[in-house]
């Protein structure tokens, strides 16, 4: 499939329709909002040939941006501007970028989902880069509606990092869906961005320093992405010859398969066996005692740290899928523990941050994160859900997990510099196993 070319059509700042109290101008951080990289976390959402001609186009995309608007009034964070020198977010509804795009080459939106697409196209249908944050000139919130002329639709999502998580992105997308369906029910629910309540900030002045935006051209000259996806079917054969009792998620099943890739990589790379971590966020909303209501908005997670020595590392994938079972295991039993204003749960967020940042040098570290399962699949602006919601690529060797589309598999999303390597690993584990 060629590349596609996507014309801008037009560019505007949409503001919250109704302006920010003034004693609500200065956002609270919170702890892990105060640490996390200021990079923007992206997702795009397809959704299907809607048979709109030009007028019905016009009128959908209004609809959007009114009820990006209203949905701006609720979430207002999002429509303020971030300033690195003082640490806060700035609540001055200065406005969410929104674009409006088209698909020229006379490319269908069923091309596009193609398992076999290269993901670096997606990089057409979204509004900005992974490294265009942290300056306080950068809007938190960008939006790319881009429209096929079969009638589909590609909507592009980035949000920045330091306001928000997947699971406040997924809360976002359907507040705003539900506003575009004007529905009245949301007359009583109000997701807030309350995380510095349960995760104070402690004053760690200068630890984010903006990621310069040469990162951009290093990253893009340097890395290649990589989709692979795994049916449900694969995934309960890999299971089924797991020699253990224990019941092992489909997530835990990709992410150990995964994990023994970039350990053979690793090792052909240094010519010896190492230990290594796999290290993943975990997100601690609903699983306190009580727990942290669902739509709670910011940065709301902590660290699962699975360490693997090097005499594990020769066991194989069976030992490996184990030490990811326990390790998310005894994470979750913590957690239920907790109440979730506790000195405890902070503690607990804290040291396992600061687990995840410190590694040996003869370790190898290895970042996945889990989207799957999170309710993106159910962002329905009033023209349906989406047939395929996809990730993107970031700025360091990171892998992440989504739903594949209707969420009946896996896609794994992979950042690697050396990624016929990565490949040829792979299918040897696949073989092997």
């Amino acid at each position: 499939m060629e590349i596609p070319t996507v014309n801008i059509r037009s560019k505007k700042l949409i503001k919250p329709s109704t302006p920010t109290l003034a004693t609500l101008r200065h956002h609270k951080m919170g702890f892990k909002d105060e640490v996390v990289v200021a990079i923007n976390i992206r997702i795009i959402l397809f959704y299907s040939e809607m048979n709109t001609g030009p007028d019905s186009t016009i009128n959908f995309i209004t609809r959007l941006e009114n009820s990006l608007a209203q949905c701006l009034s609720r979430l207002y964070p999002i429509a303020g501007r971030y300033n690195h020198q003082i640490r806060t977010i700035e609540c001055n509804d200065q406005g969410a970028e929104f674009i409006q795009a088209h698909v020229r080459n006379n490319i269908k939106l069923q091309g596009v989902l193609d398992p076999k697409l290269n993901p670096e196209m997606l990089n057409s249908f979204l509004p900005c880069g992974v490294c265009d944050a942290g300056e306080i000139n950068d809007v938190l919130l960008a939006v790319q509606a881009t429209v096929f002329d079969c009638g589909g639709l590609a909507l592009g999502v980035s949000i920045s990092h330091k306001v928000a998580d997947a699971a406040t992105l997924c809360t976002f997308l359907n507040d705003w869906a539900t506003l575009s369906r004007d529905e009245t029910s949301l007359d009583s629910v109000r997701p807030m961005f309350n995380s510095a309540d349960f995760l104070p900030a402690k004053g760690f002045m200068g630890y984010d320093p903006p990621l310069p935006r040469t990162v951009k051209h290093i990253f893009e000259n340097n890395y290649i992405t990589k989709r692979l996806s795994f049916s449900d079917k694969a995934i309960s054969m890999i299971r089924a010859k797991i020699c253990t009792n224990r019941s092992y998620s489909r997530v835990q099943v990709v992410s150990a398969m995964i994990w023994k890739t970039l350990i053979d990589v690793d090792q052909a790379k240094h010519g010896s066996t190492r230990a290594s971590m796999l290290i993943q966020p975990v997100n601690i909303r609903g699983k306190t005692t009580p727990p942290i209501p669902i739509d709670s908005c910011g940065n709301l997670g902590g660290f699962i740290t699975t360490e693997c020595s090097k005499a594990q590392t020769l066991m194989g994938f069976e030992r490996l899928a184990d030490l990811l079972h326990n390790s998310i295991k005894k994470t979750v039993g913590e957690l239920k523990k907790l109440s979730p204003e506790s000195e405890q749960l902070q503690t607990l967020v804290f040291n396992s941050f600061v687990k995840s940042e410190t590694c040996d040098e003869l370790v190898s570290a290895f970042p996945l994160t889990s989207w799957c399962k999170f309710p993106f699949y159910q962002v329905d602006f009033g023209f349906g859900r989406p047939v395929w919601v996809a990730s993107s690529a970031g700025p360091v060797s990171m892998v992440t997990l989504m739903d594949g589309p209707g969420g009946c598999w896996v896609d794994a999303y992979l950042v690697a510099q050396d990624m016929s390597l990565f490949e040829r690993l792979f299918d040897m584990c696949v073989f092997t196993f």
